[in-house]
């Protein structure tokens, strides 16, 4: 998909010498991508995140006439046909280097730099009848998430903290399709997942049981803390860093959603304050 960065002039004289946020996400409309406003990198509260996100002019221009300085986001997956392999410094550049390493070094295509000085590599959403959705830790690394149908990506020119700027950087590089060995790695982990509950009665690992307490303890809003909590009982249980990691992970991907995304740095970051306390009496697991 071509899309210029530029957006055609406006007929009106402008108030400042550069571009406002609204007639870049104008732009990214005109091209086909569905945009929503962000305050920093979380959707309004007044509004229900990326699944408001519209191609449909008269509203965008509605919706920064009331926040002008809103960041931009992009409904990523099957509405704007485009899949987003999202890199966290510093682990996740690591990571990512391995997984060349491991398959095939990525396509050239379209890129940005978050304002946390991440990358955001975008792909073409394939059209072969699967339905890609986001992954949290892809193949249980850190720093290595997606986002295809279910989240989003905050746009450049956005800026946290009004000064930390998302910048493409090829911005007339086609976007090419997604890898086949990052599709599969996707398509794997969501049928991992998938089946996961299926075996939660019979259970006996602490490690399943925890998560299974934890998911079940889930909903929109403490999806955070939960996290945390769980870390903690993987801790109390004697369990391995490196194995409470990879079911936090799981958790992640797992756990509801809400409007606000869940990334592998977080998620690890709930694992790695856990562990360094030191471990109280287990809680005791209830056996069905």
């Amino acid at each position: 998909m071509a899309l210029s960065m530029q957006p055609e002039q406006t007929r009106q004289e402008p108030e400042k010498p550069t571009t406002s946020m609204v007639e870049f996400a104008l732009t990214y409309a005109q091209v086909g991508w569905p945009v929503f406003p962000l305050h920093g990198k979380i959707p309004f509260k007044d509004s229900q995140g990326y699944k408001d996100a519209t191609t449909n002019l008269k509203q965008i221009q509605t919706w920064w006439m009331q926040h002008p300085t809103a960041n931009i986001g992009l409904a990523t997956g099957e509405r704007s046909a485009i899949v987003v392999l999202d890199i966290d410094p510093p682990e996740g550049h690591f990571n990512l280097k391995e997984l060349q390493a491991t398959y095939s070094p990525l396509p050239d295509t379209r890129r940005s730099r978050t304002g946390n000085k991440g990358l955001h590599y975008f792909f073409e959403y394939p059209d072969d009848g699967n339905v890609y959705k986001n992954a949290v830790g892809l193949n249980g690394l850190e720093g290595v998430d997606i986002r295809a149908t279910g989240g989003y990506v905050v746009l450049p020119p956005s800026k946290l903290y009004g000064r930390l700027a998302y910048v493409w950087g090829n911005p007339e590089t086609p976007i090419a399709p997604l890898p086949i060995w990052l599709r599969d790695l996707l398509l794997e982990g969501q049928q991992t997942r998938e089946a996961i509950p299926q075996g939660w009665r019979f259970a006996s690992s602490p490690g399943d049981y925890w998560l299974s307490q934890a998911l079940g303890k889930a909903h929109v809003g403490n999806r955070n803390a939960i996290g945390f909590w769980l870390a903690c009982q993987l801790r109390d249980d004697h369990l391995p860093e490196s194995e409470a990691r990879s079911i936090i992970l799981t958790y992640a991907n797992l756990a509801p959603q809400g409007k606000e995304q869940y990334t592998s740095k977080e998620a690890i970051a709930s694992v790695r304050s856990a562990y360094e306390r030191p471990p109280r009496e287990p809680a005791r697991r209830i056996q069905p």
